[in-house]
């Protein structure tokens, strides 16, 4: 099998196909449209919250809960879920939890890491 380093539409149906997903992102154009809306521009968004219905498994846990965490696709991440993920747990027990955004860089793609020249210039 080829490895390889960019997302192309070719990759995204294989990756639908072997988790058994549907392939929206074909369904709404794929990389030709997603390339169309970034030509128009996009702005950036950022939000906090949780998901009382699966508990945000689906991001970085076994998900769906019902097949085995062995099969392709199921395991997303390494937290365990169970009550410690909750949202009631985490609500009650970190009611002062909270995130901070900052030091955001926009640039061509190598141009804002820390050796790159204008990336001071690029921070928001």
């Amino acid at each position: 099998p080829q490895a390889g380093n960019s997302v192309t539409d070719d990759f995204c149906e294989k990756q639908k196909s072997k988790f058994g997903d549907l392939n929206d992102f074909a369904a709404k154009g794929g990389m030709k449209a997603m390339g169309e809306a970034l030509d128009r521009g996009m702005v950036l968004v950022l939000s906090l919250w949780d998901d009382t219905q699966v508990n945000m498994l689906w991001l970085d846990s076994a998900y769906p809960t019902d097949q085995p965490p062995r099969k392709p696709g199921v395991l997303r991440g390494p937290c365990p879920g169970g009550a410690d993920s909750e949202p009631s747990f985490l609500r009650e027990n970190f009611p002062q939890a909270k995130v901070e955004y900052s030091r955001f860089k926009v640039g061509e793609i190598g141009s804002t890491y820390a050796g790159a020249r204008r990336a001071a210039e690029n921070l928001v």
